[in-house]
């Protein structure tokens, strides 16, 4: 049997999560809740973490990111719960992402993952719409802006 997070630990693993300054936590997600907008759906954020391995042991701490022991789908959270205990740092990608989102469908999805150099300079359309609209451009950031820039995402949001 698997452990369920509560609210209260959820809430404060999430806000330490987003408040951490990406410049020095460099690996993150972007997850939004993907119930409909009436019902607080679309919402997201940045968390951001010191590694990789880091960012997969939280998504295996909270499978079902926001949602918690309050507010949870018992058979979902076994089900993703299962899936991430076979996930490792080293086998995270893209298709562990794509198979956590199916499970977590309505629910919450990651739209990206990845390292903050990666928004800052990458091609990817996520890290391209972020840098236009911080700066109405999606090209390389100058150097100058990266603080602006990285408080701009902990701030997303919020």
């Amino acid at each position: 049997m698997h452990a369920v997070p509560y609210h209260a630990e959820l809430e404060q693993a999430f806000e330490k999560s987003f408040e951490k300054d990406p410049t020095s936590y460099s690996w993150g997600f972007f997850a939004y809740d993907d119930a409909p907008g009436g019902i607080g759906g679309g919402s997201g954020n940045f968390s951001w973490f010191d590694s990789k391995q880091e960012l997969v042991s939280f998504l295996a701490k909270f499978p079902l990111l926001a949602h918690s022991s309050e507010t949870l789908d018992s058979e979902r959270f076994v089900k993703a719960k299962n899936f991430l205990s076979s996930v490792m740092s080293e086998n995270f990608d893209q298709k562990a992402v794509d198979e956590l989102n199916k499970i977590n469908s309505g629910v919450e999805q990651i739209q990206w993952y990845g390292q903050f150099d990666d928004l800052l300079s990458g091609e990817t359309e996520f890290a391209k719409g972020m840098r236009k609209f911080f700066s109405e451009s999606s090209e390389k950031l100058a150097k100058s802006r990266i603080p602006e820039f990285a408080e701009f995402l902990r701030n997303w949001g919020h």
